[in-house]
């Protein structure tokens, strides 16, 4: 069995599902081909997420992409659009496999339920196609006539696309999809958001990896600190704060700072770096680093001002038992209250937000997780992430297993 893999990207977390899908194909003999940009291959991403596979799949690399203005490979717009269809199909013909994945499908989702090549050519071979989708404006309910209208073009997209499963991280999406026809019902399932298993760490041997004052309680923005994330927000709330919080409630900023947060940090918000309201870590986290953060805190928060979508750190929260503090908006809203992972708030309201802070650190003793938080863990496991990208490719490997496309009605 051939499959082929189709990932331009090398910026952001888009390798990461690339390393779990190759080595979950090469574990069961999948003869795996990587189609990628010539940019990715020589990207320090491409060398940490896949190096250890090196030699175990082969790589087609296309000099067909152009870098983006904000670093990465332009894969929207004309040209990106462009040169995903040409690449792909040039790899389809080249390959020729049986089972066809695009990790990261969200530019190209709407683009194959037109008229095209590619589409034309996996139903012409019979070459059966998974996307994974993040996000699109079509998984939350509509008012007005001109979004509805939207929303329902983008959904016949992808009914129209040449799918035989659809994989998308928003429960919302797939309740849209469910109800919108039986042709997306059929194909289209809820993924995990996976994580690797939290090494075994205690909050002491966290803090002092981090250089972290034990007796603090401390409150955590870990990941790349920029505005997507509500810096700005976060920082309006310590400021409401600084006057009369316990002088042992911190906040932890653990990765690396934006230029616009390191402007604030040293201008408007220096006060709180120098009373040290607010710790600042300010340097890219290694992945024993970033465990050691959400293990150091006492409660994490994503306060991402817009972001209505899944968010991975709040799954690592609950995978070592730390509270989250979350916007009430989309995705962390829902899944904070159905699977008792924290409280939310308005963040983007300093004086809510602030208030939200000091009820929750001083509240902390006796907090136990909700019991439906270890079912939202075990969902987003690797090894589950795993199974659900795979279980169509053994299927048709398995004595007997059909090797053409299901009929998705």
């Amino acid at each position: 069995m051939r499959a082929l893999l189709f990932e331009p990207q090398f910026a952001g977390h888009n390798l990461v599902y690339v390393r779990h899908l190759i080595q979950a194909l090469c574990a069961l003999g999948v003869d795996v081909t990587l189609q990628t940009s010539r940019q990715a291959t020589e990207s320090e991403e491409y060398a940490k997420h896949l190096g250890a596979f090196d030699g175990h799949f082969n790589v087609l690399a296309s000099d067909l992409f152009d870098l983006s203005k904000t670093g990465g490979v332009r894969v929207n717009g004309p040209a990106g659009l462009f040169s995903s269809l040409r690449t792909i199909l040039d790899g389809l013909k080249t390959i020729k496999p049986d089972h066809f994945y695009v990790p990261f499908g969200n530019p190209l989702a709407h683009a194959l339920g037109l008229p095209n090549p590619v589409s034309r050519h996996l139903r012409q071979e019979g070459i059966e196609a998974e996307i994974i989708l993040l996000f699109g404006k079509y998984a939350y309910k509509h008012h007005d006539l001109a979004s509805k209208a939207k929303q329902e073009l983008a959904l016949q997209l992808l009914a129209k696309g040449p799918w035989s499963r659809i994989h998308h991280i928003v429960p919302h999406a797939i309740d849209m999809m469910h109800s919108h026809s039986l042709r997306l019902r059929s194909c289209s399932h809820l993924l995990a958001d996976p994580i690797d298993p939290p090494p075994q760490m205690s909050r002491a041997q966290a803090r002092e990896m981090l250089g972290i004052d034990p007796d603090s309680k401390i409150l955590s923005l870990i990941g790349l600190i920029d505005q997507r994330k509500g810096i700005s927000d976060l920082l309006a709330a310590a400021e409401r704060m600084a006057q009369d919080a316990p002088p042992e409630m911190k906040i932890l900023l653990a990765g690396k700072n934006s230029s616009e947060a390191r402007q604030m940090l040293a201008g408007k918000h220096r006060s709180l770096v120098e009373s040290r309201r607010v710790i600042v870590l300010d340097r890219h986290l290694s992945q024993p680093e970033l465990w050691a953060a959400c293990v150091a805190s006492d409660v994490i928060t994503t306060p991402y001002p817009n972001h209505r979508y899944s968010a991975s750190i709040l799954i690592r929260a609950a995978s070592v038992g730390v509270p989250v503090l979350a916007n009430a908006i989309g995705w962390m809203e829902d899944v904070t209250h159905r699977y008792g992972l924290g409280w939310t708030c308005d963040t983007r309201d300093p004086s809510a937000f602030s208030c939200a802070i000091r009820q929750v650190m001083t509240g902390l003793d006796g907090y136990v997780p909700g019991p439906e938080s270890k079912g939202f863990v075990k969902f987003h496991s690797l090894a589950n992430f795993q199974q659900q990208m795979t279980c169509r490719i053994q299927e048709r490997m398995a004595p007997g297993g059909s090797r053409t496309v299901p009929q998705c009605r």
